[in-house]
């Protein structure tokens, strides 16, 4: 998929179970390395209720496959 398509489908998952869906560029100023040491510039969080799944990626289409992924995960 590519970077329009990932947007497309978080979005409309978002307004179908009534969710948040937000990605953010980051400021390699306020950014902390991951335990690998890579510094991420992209954030990626989708909100249903209680639930919150996050992700980070150099890129946006990095972070959002990321997010796939970890919904993938869990079925949603």
């Amino acid at each position: 998929m590519n970077t329009v398509t990932y947007l497309q489908f978080f979005d409309g998952l978002a307004e179908k179970n009534q969710g948040k869906f937000l990605m953010e560029r980051i400021s390699s100023k306020i950014c902390l390395p991951d335990p690998s040491g890579n510094i991420s510039t992209y954030c990626c969080d989708f909100i249903m209720g209680e639930q919150r799944y996050s992700s980070q990626g150099n890129s946006r289409k990095e972070a959002l496959k990321v997010l796939y992924r970890k919904l993938q995960r869990f079925g949603k």
